[in-house]
């Protein structure tokens, strides 16, 4: 996986002290090598089936990336990508592999298909008109959502009801088809509106480093442009010294939340997957806290 990152990670006297011996510590419990790791007989089929399809052939376990969860009080993972072979970085090997429902990180490949399929011809066109149904979390009406928006909007706005009605003109079909080709997660397709929300379909922390990969490197076989307009849609920061893309999540059913995305710095692309266990509105604002604390530690901010 990892075929978007140019280089790998930076070599061990370019790393923040005490990483490097960290990483080497690690180095050989990789998932060529599975019986190295922590997990019950009983759980190899569901966890290998999560991950087998995209999982790179070397994953690191860099302990201090473990100690930023338990600082924060947060149960999760994250995990890098890194270098042009198959090869990540990870806080936890056992929960790298667990797939969970991708929730509104799912926008990253629903813009994609919408822009392929020309259910959106732009990032701008059409204006997706909002039905007048009130849209609320915790009672609150969420402004952002409760108006008409375009697929650019919708995307930072992360407004559900658009890539819903996206899905629906996509089709249960081509719906499949594409998510299929895009080797993404268990790709399983259930209700056309829902299926990723609250499943079926489901992906891993490796798995979406491997997806966001591809993207990034324009690896997915769709056109060139649909992919660059995704990519632009998911530009969140930029500052003298990187550019962070991406996407959170919440499965509000499974109470987890995501963050995916990629890090351009130093001339080279890191794709980024963390999740958490949702315990309270704490865990949603810790998603981005504990990746950029992560990607610091590693050397990309």
């Amino acid at each position: 996986m990892a075929r978007a990152a140019a280089g790998g990670f930076p070599p061990p006297a370019a790393m923040p002290s005490g990483l490097s011996s960290q990483l080497s510590l690690d180095r050989r419990r990789v998932l060529a090598g599975m019986a190295a790791l922590p997990l019950a007989a009983s759980a190899w089929p569901r966890r290998l089936a999560a991950a087998a399809a995209t999982s790179p052939t070397d994953v690191v376990l860099a302990p201090g990336l473990t100690r930023l969860f338990h600082e924060a009080s947060e149960k999760g993972v994250v995990a890098f990508a890194s270098g042009e072979g198959r090869r990540a970085i990870v806080s936890d090997f056992d929960r790298a592999m667990v797939a969970f429902p991708p929730a509104s990180t799912f926008k990253i490949p629903n813009t994609v298909i919408a822009l392929e399929t020309g259910v959106a011809q732009s990032l701008d066109d059409p204006v997706f008109k909002w039905d007048g149904e009130v849209r609320s979390i915790g009672g609150k009406p969420v402004e952002a959502w409760n108006r008409d928006q375009t697929l650019r909007e919708a995307f930072r706005n992360s407004t559900v009801w658009v890539y819903q009605e996206v899905a629906r003109k996509v089709g249960p079909e081509r719906m499949a088809r594409l998510v299929e080709a895009f080797d993404y997660g268990n790709r399983r397709v259930g209700e056309i509106d829902r299926f990723w929300l609250t499943g079926p379909l489901a992906i891993s922390a490796l798995g979406e480093i491997d997806f966001l990969g591809r993207l990034h490197a324009r690896k997915l076989p769709v056109s060139a442009r649909a992919q660059a307009l995704t990519r632009e849609a998911m530009v969140l920061e930029t500052t003298d010294s990187h550019v962070l893309s991406g996407k959170t999540g919440w499965a509000f059913e499974h109470k987890i939340g995501w963050f995916v995305g990629w890090i351009e710095a130093q001339g080279r692309a890191r794709p980024f997957a963390l999740n958490l266990d949702v315990a309270g509105p704490g865990s949603l604002a810790a998603r981005t806290e504990i990746l950029k604390k992560a990607a610091r530690q590693i050397g990309l901010l």
